[in-house]
């Protein structure tokens, strides 16, 4: 985040506000953006909206990282980690000279230790006790081509590979159904507090009983050009960045975070997303005594694929029976407590019902399950499961975009002292979605059972209760109207986008500035099963706007002390419309 900004959560619809650009290059979502890379030549961070001086615009600010080019001068690093939980890592890189004008430099790591996490692992079968382990390996290859002074070729490639297990969590604290869980469990399924105090969160004891790896692959290629014009504009500079990226990632996930086998994720293709992206930029710089100007073209074109899948555990039955059963006794915990007034379904014997289980408990209204021929057979005789371990959905989602923009920057030296900046953008997008949405087996024929009889569920627990009811069975990932549901979206949007600034120079030590800037932010689709508000319908559409924002800022900056202080000042005032905010918010 910058300033307080930033675009969090693991949904790639979500565009960076805040972009990270490494070498030239941009890279279009966080997770793709942070790795090993090597010597460092500088960090610089622009804040406030971005996108007249080069690359991709943001809302928010930019991170832009320039690593060490490669030297004709011969040089040789290397270092070793040693560390606690096992922890080795070793990295080196080596430059030099191949001719007179190509040059090279090459960068590895590899990185490993074990996880620093204790994982209770309760009712199985993740087979891992620990959790936050690191299996980490990178190399980094880049070439310098000068054939003549007026021109230089930059080609890096780069290729990263992670297999480790995240991210677990630590209990902070038990909440009321934490008896429950422990009964669900086989051993503890969340950590007891000592009396007296809550559980410590620095214990590092994790609890979950499904696996939480993760495996990463990240590559791609950069190939930046430079031609000094000298003869034009009274001496100019084209500058030509061209990428391809692709990265993936598959984890898996224990959704609940316990020892009990409530909801889980696989690691398979089933569960991950990848992101491909080609970019090709342009830049015409020059400048003189009282001018510098510059001019730009962005495009870039990105295919992001999401496969989201989502699987009942052996304890969700019995989890959420117990929840609708509206007793959080924990003396009960070892089995489905019975309230007065709370439809049977919710019982011990309920829960188990019949050959069509809880969802034939639900179409009887509670009286019963429905048998063979459509026979109501006794809650109290019958046996069966509601919702099904192993059955859950599978969703597949395809994002297209293309985004093509034109950009100056242009800034004035009115005097000695004064500056004046323009700079301005106009960004065309379009992206397009196809995605399915599909249950697994039978899921959702709860909440289609609930649906069915909620006139004779009220009848036994209150009609006021039964919107309760029917929310809890038709969550996202339980809900049938989500079965084999096709969508097929596309959208485009255009803006003109830019900044005014202007700065004066009291003396060599103190600059006082001035700037407002308008940002822009793409639209995009909500890559995720979303419900309307307050109901159980699915949306109709995945879209959301494009986010806009107004940024005032104004301040000081000074080097004091024959430039042994800095020291600065800043205020900034930022609107932001239709913010684009992706975050849980529980699943009840």
């Amino acid at each position: 985040r910058i300033r307080g900004v930033g675009t969090v959560g693991d949904n790639p619809g979500l565009e960076s506000s805040v972009g990270v650009v490494i070498d030239g290059v941009y890279r279009s979502r966080n997770s793709v953006g942070f790795g090993d890379l090597g010597e460092m030549s500088r960090i610089e961070v622009l804040k406030g909206p971005q996108g007249t001086l080069f690359g991709k615009n943001t809302s928010a600010g930019v991170i832009n990282i320039i690593t060490e080019a490669p030297s004709f001068t011969p040089g040789f690093n290397a270092e070793g980690t040693v560390g606690n939980y096992g922890a080795m890592g070793v990295s080196g890189s080596i430059t030099g000279p191949i001719t007179d004008t190509l040059a090279f430099r090459l960068y590895g790591a590899r990185r490993v230790r074990d996880g620093f996490y204790d994982v209770n692992i309760g009712d199985g079968p993740r087979p891992q006790t620990d959790d936050q382990n690191q299996d980490f390996g990178s190399v980094r290859g880049q070439m310098l081509w000068l054939p003549n002074d007026n021109t230089s070729f930059r080609l890096i490639a780069d290729y990263t590979t992670r297999d480790e297990y995240c991210c677990t969590g630590v209990q902070i604290r038990s909440g009321p159904t934490a008896a429950f869980i422990d009964a669900l469990s086989v051993g503890p399924g969340v950590r007891p507090p000592a009396p007296g105090f809550a559980p410590l969160p620095f214990s590092r004891q994790a609890y979950a009983n499904r696996e939480s790896g993760q495996s990463i692959e990240d590559k791609g290629l950069s190939l930046e050009a430079n031609f000094d014009m000298p003869s034009l504009f009274g001496g100019a500079t084209l500058t030509s960045v061209t990428s391809w990226r692709d990265w993936s990632t598959e984890l898996g996930q224990d959704i609940d975070y316990t020892g009990a086998d409530i909801a889980y994720r696989l690691q398979d293709s089933e569960n991950g997303y990848g992101v491909e992206n080609w970019t090709q930029e342009f830049r015409l710089a020059g400048q003189n005594d009282r001018f510098d100007w510059l001019v730009g073209v962005f495009a870039t074109k990105e295919t992001i694929e999401r496969h989201d899948s989502w699987y009942f555990g052996a304890d969700y039955t019995p989890f959420i029976s117990y929840l609708l059963s509206a007793n959080l006794n924990a003396a009960t915990a070892g089995a489905i407590p019975i309230s007065p007034g709370i439809v049977g379904c919710f019982t011990r014997p309920g829960q188990t019902a019949g050959p069509t289980g809880l969802q034939g408990c639900l179409a009887s209204g509670g009286t019963g399950a429905i048998g063979p021929g459509g026979a109501v057979v006794p809650t109290a005789t019958a046996t069966g499961q509601g919702f099904t371990l192993g059955q859950g959905y599978a969703d597949s989602y395809e994002q297209e975009s293309t985004s093509f923009a034109i950009f100056t920057n242009n800034t004035w030296h009115v005097t000695d002292q004064f500056d004046l900046t323009l700079g301005l953008r106009y960004t065309m997008d379009d992206k397009s979605l196809d995605a399915v949405q599909d249950n697994v087996g039978t899921n959702g024929a709860a909440c289609t059972a609930a649906q069915l009889n909620a006139a004779a569920i009220g009848g036994a627990i209150g009609a006021g209760n039964v919107g309760g009811v029917l929310g809890a069975l038709c969550l996202p990932f339980a809900n049938s109207a989500f079965n084999n549901r096709v969508i097929a979206q596309d959208a485009d949007d255009s803006e003109l986008t830019g900044t005014i600034k202007a700065a004066y120079r009291l003396n060599d030590s103190v600059m006082f500035y001035g700037s407002y800037a308008r940002g822009y932010k793409s639209f995009g689709f909500n890559l995720d099963r979303v419900h309307r508000t307050g109901t159980i319908t699915p949306v109709s559409s995945l879209y959301f706007p494009s986010e806009y924002v107004d940024s005032y800022e104004a301040g000081v900056k000074m080097t004091l002390l024959d430039r042994t202080l800095l020291l600065n000042a800043t205020y900034f005032d930022q609107t932001f419309e239709n913010f684009q905010l992706n975050t849980f918010n529980g699943v009840g």
